[in-house]
């Protein structure tokens, strides 16, 4: 019978849950931060629910799970028209800058494997310095393209 008691008592004790009051704060350059402690002089707002789970925090990908969209507070700081537009500009001009930079860079990366994939004088096809060589060559031009790709698929998606 005691046995039982210290028994019950201890599935008692496991299955209460714990909660704690988790805090969100957003920061003038919109960096939220979520805390369980409370800070003075600043304006949080209290956030229930939150999942225990790091996998299920998930916003979709591989778990499955789906995106959920919430809306902004109205008191959310808000960007202008304005100065939204001109950090597009300056994110379009970047990404421009650098396909540009990584087409030369491909370019380059062509012209070297074309020189090369002529032998040194006494070197031969099936020599592993010559294929070690090649190898390094083609995976420069494939990450150039690789590059290439990846920015114009952010170039695309940008507004």
């Amino acid at each position: 019978m005691k046995d039982f008691v210290i028994l019950f008592l201890l599935a008692m004790a496991l299955s209460m849950q714990v909660q704690a009051e988790i805090y969100k704060y957003i920061d003038e350059n919109g960096q939220v931060t979520f805390t369980d402690v409370a800070r003075k002089g600043q304006r949080a707002e209290k956030v229930y629910g939150l999942p225990s789970s790091p996998r299920s925090l998930s916003h979709g990908g591989s778990s499955g799970t789906k995106r959920v969209s919430m809306p902004s507070p109205v008191d959310f700081p808000r960007i202008d028209t304005g100065t939204q537009k001109r950090r597009d500009d300056i994110r379009r001009t970047v990404l421009d800058e650098e396909l540009s930079t990584e087409r030369r860079n491909l370019d380059e990366a062509k012209r070297q494997l074309a020189l090369a994939e002529r032998p040194l004088s006494g070197e031969r096809n099936s020599d592993s310095s010559y294929q070690t060589r090649l190898k390094r060559l083609r995976d420069a031009v494939e990450n150039h393209e690789r590059n290439i790709v990846a920015i114009q698929k952010e170039i695309s998606t940008s507004r």
